[in-house]
């Protein structure tokens, strides 16, 4: 077996997370340069500039006196007045860590002061680190840039690593991919075209281990399909073979017929011919059913729908009468088939045989003939026993005969089994089951090739 050579799974993640981590510090680098940019090109003051502004007007007013004119805009203040707040612009929670300040010389609540005292007055500085727009209208319309600035560069970097990701995604989901379609190709039973190459070491590993089980696969089922096919040659031979004695029993038994004989050697003779001549349709029967399916391509033919389905009607009622049950026969219009006419009638009168002989006299069996494009399927019903949880699972097995519902009188169990070969040759199925009220239904469905166009998935009934 040809070595794939492919990346391994850990360099592949290894460069996953290089890249996130690359693309993380070039959206950091990104971040600093902005905030510079914004700051030297005078578009917003640095996040430091109330700190400065404070500690100047501080400055300031010990030596020209404390005045609220002397307060710098990214401040808020405080003023008291011997002992009283005289004016201010906080609101409650700067103004207590204002008086906090006031009293014991610490900063709280995320705010920075500056103390500034003179002629019975006092006046503290309120500020915050961060950056403002120079702008004044810039301001009021972005009143927090630091923030969306910081959620701009946020989303960035939560967008780019989402890329980065997506990327890698789709290199996992394509390498997975081969993967899948081998598996599917396994499933299918297509066991001659090698599979691809994911190009991910670990998983050319398990592809080459797939590649071992396609071979065994295929070895197991040409080995299956040579023991069957002699097994079919063998039975086949097997048949023709016991004709010959068939033949000669049943023709030394006509032509003892011809002599005088006693009643009980008349009865006798007549249960020699007739299970003879049982014995030669068994044999008949087992003959189609070991037959080739590439014998049956033979048959195939164009045949009218219409006369297909009389066919069957006929025979149906033919089989009822026989065992003096009603026949109720449901068509639909149906367009020229090309399948194997005397195999598919054969199969649908066997399953119409079998509820024949299970429903009680007087009682009624209905066949019903749907089309619906490309499928025509062909349901029988009855009202006897119903199938039994045993037979639901194997009357469609060759030679199974059932014994608890739906006794067998001297039946063999080919006809539900040869009906199934039909249906699947004509690339369909056949299906039991009981119906709500107990009784006993077949499904026979098929895919035959349509001579004439059809609107499909609508179906028509006369």
């Amino acid at each position: 077996m040809e070595c794939r050579k492919g990346v391994s799974l850990i360099r592949i993640l290894i460069q996953y997370m290089f890249l996130c981590g690359f693309t993380a510090c070039l959206i950091a680098v990104s971040f600093w340069i902005g905030l510079n940019l914004l700051v030297n090109k005078g578009v917003a003051y640095p996040a430091n500039a109330g700190e400065r502004m404070a500690a100047e007007a501080a400055e300031r007013m010990k030596k020209e006196g404390i005045s609220r004119e002397l307060v710098p805009f990214l401040c808020s203040y405080a003023i008291w007045e011997n002992g009283e707040l005289a004016e201010t612009d906080m609101n409650d929670e700067e103004q207590a860590a204002a008086e906090e300040y006031r009293e014991s010389g610490k900063d709280s609540g995320g705010y920075y002061h500056v103390k500034a005292e003179g002629e019975g007055k006092e006046a503290v500085l309120q500020f915050q680190y961060k950056m403002e727009l120079i702008n004044p209208e810039g301001r009021k319309l972005i009143p927090d840039v630091e923030k969306w600035y910081f959620i701009f560069w946020g989303a960035v970097l939560i967008v780019s690593l989402g890329l980065v990701t997506h990327r890698y995604v789709k290199i996992f989901r394509r390498r997975l991919s081969v993967l899948q379609d081998a598996a599917l190709s396994l499933s299918r039973g297509e066991l001659e075209e090698p599979f691809g190459s994911s190009g991910i070491r670990e998983y050319d590993e398990v592809m080459d281990a797939m590649e071992e089980l396609r071979t065994a696969l295929r070895n197991s089922l040409q080995e299956q399909w040579k023991m069957e096919h002699s097994r079919i040659s063998q039975t086949s031979a097997l048949l023709h073979d016991l004709k010959t004695p068939l033949t000669i029993i049943s023709g030394n038994a006509q032509l003892l017929e011809e002599t005088p004989l006693t009643e009980e050697q008349q009865e006798c003779l007549s249960a020699i011919l007739k299970n003879t001549e049982a014995a030669g349709r068994y044999l008949e029967r087992l003959k189609r059913m070991t037959r080739n399916v590439s014998e049956g391509e033979e048959n195939k033919q164009p045949v009218s729908g219409e006369l297909l389905q009389q066919e069957i009607f006929n025979g149906a009622e033919e089989i009822a009468r026989v065992f003096g049950v009603k026949a109720e026969c449901e068509g639909a219009v149906l367009p020229e088939l090309i399948l194997a006419r005397q195999d598919v009638c054969r199969a649908v009168l066997n399953i119409v045989r079998n509820a024949a002989e299970h429903t009680p006299e007087e009682k009624r069996i209905v066949i019903h003939c749907r089309w619906q494009a490309p499928l025509l399927e062909i349901c029988v019903s009855d009202e006897g026993p119903g199938f039994s949880p045993q037979a639901l699972c194997h009357a469609l097995e060759p030679m199974y005969t059932e014994g608890e519902s739906r006794p067998q009188d001297g039946h063999m169990g080919i006809g539900l089994a040869f009906a199934r070969e039909v249906a699947r040759f004509h690339s369909g199925e056949v299906q039991i089951e009981n119906t709500p009220e107990g009784h006993g239904k077949v499904s026979f469905r098929i895919r035959p090739e349509s001579g004439e166009p059809h609107k499909e998935g609508k179906e028509q009934e006369i």
